[in-house]
């Protein structure tokens, strides 16, 4: 896995979905991985976004009064989808796995009050966990506050390795970054919470905005990309189809004023 765009990865998750550079490192020799927990949820009856809103209020408030600076969250509604899909998605994450344990030891701890407002609005039927590595940063390295996230799940083909996996990811992003796509891309390794896993790991691809992923899907389909990869990856890595969500930045980490 010591290709060129990876292990030269000084940060995850921040250009695109709107972390600080605070998480910045000197590069190293391996991949660094932070951890990603993720919720997949539907309204209760009576339920709506705007109910969410006012519970997320609550919380932030909360998180400011715990003095909880190290954690981001989102929340994902599904925009392109298929016939089984949650109405609404909670991602979070944290600099690392000890901070995001403490800061669920904390909830444990603390969070009845929250919790129970929030169990109020939605009902989740999972909580999973996934080692995560940016391979591909944002151009733009903008934070909006509202974004598009594709998801993807992956395994590589048989007698091939996730060494083989890696080097054709870096060759694709190498192209994509040379022909102005618009997206910064991640791998999401599934660690904990994940039924029946028969992939070995999420895509994910991440835009500043609907046009701009468009501006790609143009380009992909009509400018050669498509061919370029099935020749870099297409004998290597097979995927199923992409589901696409909005997001909403709902708490950023802090920054050192």
């Amino acid at each position: 896995m010591k290709t060129t765009l990876i292990v030269n990865v000084s940060a995850v998750l921040m250009a695109t979905l709107g972390f600080s550079t605070t998480w910045a490192q000197e590069k190293s020799e391996e991949p660094v991985f932070y951890p990603v927990e993720t919720y997949t949820c539907n309204y209760n009856k009576g339920q709506g976004p705007a109910d969410l809103d006012k519970v997320i209020t609550g919380w932030n408030a909360y998180m400011d009064g715990q003095g909880a600076g190290n954690y981001f969250a989102m929340t994902l509604t599904p925009h392109y989808f298929g016939g089984e899909t949650f109405a609404v998605g909670w991602l979070g994450a944290a600099p690392t796995g000890e901070e995001l344990g403490a800061g669920a030891d904390s909830w444990i701890t603390d969070g009845a009050k929250q919790a129970a407002a929030f169990s109020k609005v939605l009902s989740c039927d999972s909580h999973s966990n996934y080692a995560t590595m940016q391979i591909k940063e944002s151009p733009s390295q903008s934070t909006p506050d509202n974004i598009v996230l594709t998801f993807s799940s992956c395994s590589a083909v048989t007698d091939k390795t996730m060494d083989d996996v890696f080097a054709a990811l870096d060759a694709w992003s190498e192209y994509t970054i040379e022909n102005g796509y618009r997206h910064g891309s991640w791998v999401m390794f599934p660690a904990y919470g994940i039924d029946d896993v028969d992939f070995d790991f999420k895509l994910v691809n991440g835009y500043d905005s609907h046009a701009d992923m468009g501006k790609d899907y143009d380009q992909y389909a009509n400018g050669g990309g498509y061919q370029k990869h099935a020749e870099l990856l297409g004998g290597v890595l097979s995927c199923d189809v992409t589901r696409v969500y909005d997001g909403v930045v709902r708490r950023r980490i802090a920054t050192e004023d």
